[in-house]
């Protein structure tokens, strides 16, 4: 199971689940592979409407004591469940 993360908040709604569109690497966004949000057991919400767009920054990661092997997505955080 996944565990989402809303930085700031200590609350949760279940409606509808997070959707990755691309991933962020060095400032450039790529979508020639994106991986499911249940492939995660981390993931954070960073930022809604990042850069004023309809996406949302989110990081994805699998051990919490090794979150620099993490990746980060833009995508749609909907209701922070994970499918």
């Amino acid at each position: 199971m996944t565990k989402t993360i809303v930085l700031g908040s200590s609350y949760q709604t279940i409606q509808k689940p997070i959707e990755f569109s691309d991933y962020l690497d060095t400032g450039a966004t790529f979508s020639a592979f994106v991986d499911a949000a249940s492939q995660f057991k981390h993931i954070e919400l960073i930022c809604k409407n990042y850069k004023n767009h309809s996406w949302d920054l989110m990081f994805a990661y699998g051990d919490p004591s090794n979150r620099n092997n993490g990746t980060l997505f833009i995508g749609y955080w909907n209701s922070g469940v994970v499918k």
